[in-house]
């Protein structure tokens, strides 16, 4: 048999080092010395009949190779995981950590729902929410992140390579300072194209978020004033300022208990924001994460 040949042994050190790039962070991820981790990365290159890691500069790199055998080493452990779980996983008594890659405004929305599901049935286990890099399928195949939640909008190939289900809808507004809103009555969109607008950035600049596809598509004339990364630095921005800003419905009532802002409807069409979960194949029949799973599915069932 093929597998005879090889030291299984050596997968999960090969996983974090397609994962870290790194052979310290990797021996001290997995608890080995650096030493070993060195000797292991000989015999997987041997093993492989390439180097996997180039130094490049100041970093190490990996070979066309390597980033072929990120998903297959990903999904063989995950496997593997899966089998030994699937008796041992009890959600009761459990205290690993779950990682679930976000905006901001998405965790704003399912935290507290997420939060009072675990509270219930998981006391042990925890959830870190982090924003998502411009390398989206990267970080799931590498299995830096359990979970995805980002727009079907901007999914791009996503799609094609990884699992997912829709979570939840929301529809897009404007909002306004009450005190210092740049017009009376009505929000026209000739209104809205000559007021100074904040707006929502995702970085790298070339990529779009769900409110710049959407105002590209209308034709919609936009005088940036302020770009931020966050949403939930906009209701403060327009509070205190004659700015605009885009945003939804959600997240906008709950802040206008605490902001002085109002709420408008957008004066052109706007489709509603739909936010999908996405993983990796790998995980699709892991007992822990088809609980973590549902799990977002029962909080999105309390918003």
């Amino acid at each position: 048999m093929l597998l005879r040949r090889h030291n299984l042994n050596l997968f999960p050190i090969l996983r974090e080092l397609l994962r870290t790039r790194s052979v310290s962070r990797t021996a001290e991820n997995i608890g080995l010395g650096q030493p070993a981790v060195s000797s292991a990365l000989a015999r997987l290159r041997e093993a492989f009949d390439d180097d996997l890691l180039v130094q490049v500069g100041r970093r190490m790199e990996l070979t066309e190779r390597a980033r072929a055998l990120i998903e297959p080493v990903e999904r063989a452990c995950a496997e593997l995981e899966a089998a030994f779980d699937h008796v041992t996983f009890k959600p009761e008594t459990e205290t690993r950590r779950f990682v679930i890659a976000a905006a901001d405004y998405i965790t704003f929305v399912l935290a507290p729902a997420l939060i009072a599901v675990l509270e219930r049935t998981a006391p042990g286990l925890s959830v870190q929410f982090v924003g998502y890099p411009p390398d989206t399928i990267g970080l799931l195949s590498r299995g830096e992140a359990d979970l995805l939640l980002i727009p079907r909008t901007i999914e791009g190939r996503l799609a094609q390579q990884f699992c997912s289900l829709d979570l939840f809808a929301d529809e897009a507004v404007v909002i306004s300072s009450r005190q210092r809103r740049p017009f009376p009555g009505e929000l026209t969109r000739d209104i809205y194209e000559n007021a100074a607008h904040a707006m929502f950035c995702m970085e790298p600049k070339h990529r779009q978020s769900h409110e710049s596809v959407q105002l590209e598509r209308e034709g919609v004339r936009h005088r940036d004033r302020v770009l931020v990364e966050t949403f939930l630095a906009l209701p403060t921005i327009v509070a205190s300022s004659r700015c605009l800003a885009l945003v939804y419905r959600r997240m906008a009532e709950a802040c206008a208990r605490s902001h002085d802002i109002e709420l408008h409807a957008p004066p052109f069409a706007c489709d509603p924001l739909k936010v999908a979960m996405y993983w990796t194949p790998a995980r699709e029949r892991d007992t822990a994460h088809r609980w973590l799973r549902s799990a977002v599915i029962s909080a999105v069932a309390e918003l």
